[in-house]
């Protein structure tokens, strides 16, 4: 098991497709939380807390698939593509490029707005109110930008069949390993 999972991060198509879903939960799940922590009106410190830790495990999840992202680019790059297939590329690898930068805007109006104190006591400051009112819409944002990047890479894979290997091949092997897989024939039954 542990092999195999060596071997998936080995592989920069399957460690991206592995790390994409880590900014895809992370900003859904930040968005879902920001909205109940501005249904109560920005009062539970805790909810405001768990959506900026949500939108920083985003942007990590982000970081770690671009750069994953950048490995598989660059070995789907020397394959011959169409012009549609180049532009579906670029367009993805745009939208990734710098995109853990974007869960961090939510993630510090969060942080603004969930530690700001009042002066009385049970009541909620205006800057509180404001600031997580921004942070939802910049929460709101950063789901739209996760789903139109997912979009985008997944017609890559589902649409142009980029990055995927050809129906049949044998799975990569990490360098090093010269096993050779066993080969079943079923006339050997």
């Amino acid at each position: 098991m542990l092999q195999d999972l060596m071997q998936t991060l080995n592989d920069p198509h399957a460690r991206h497709a592995m790390m994409v879903h880590l900014p895809i939960a992370g900003a859904f799940l930040a968005m879902f939380i920001s909205l109940i922590w501005a249904l109560t009106r920005f009062r539970s410190t805790g909810l405001g807390a768990s959506a900026a830790v949500l939108f920083l495990t985003a942007s990590l999840g982000a970081a770690l698939a671009a750069n994953a992202g950048e490995a598989a680019a660059e070995s789907v790059e020397g394959s011959p593509m169409t012009p549609t297939e180049k532009a579906a590329l670029e367009q993805h690898e745009e939208l990734g490029e710098n995109g853990w930068i974007w869960p961090l805007i939510p993630a510090a109006l969060i942080g603004l707005a969930a530690f700001s104190r009042s002066p009385a006591p049970g009541k909620i400051t205006r800057i509180r109110v404001v600031t997580g009112l921004l942070a939802l819409a910049g929460s709101v944002g950063v789901s739209v930008w996760v789903a139109n990047t997912a979009h985008t890479g997944g017609a890559l894979v589902y649409t142009h069949g980029l990055g995927v290997p050809a129906r049949g091949a044998a799975p990569a092997r990490p360098s090093g390993d010269s096993a050779t897989p066993a080969r079943h024939d079923e006339d050997d039954d």
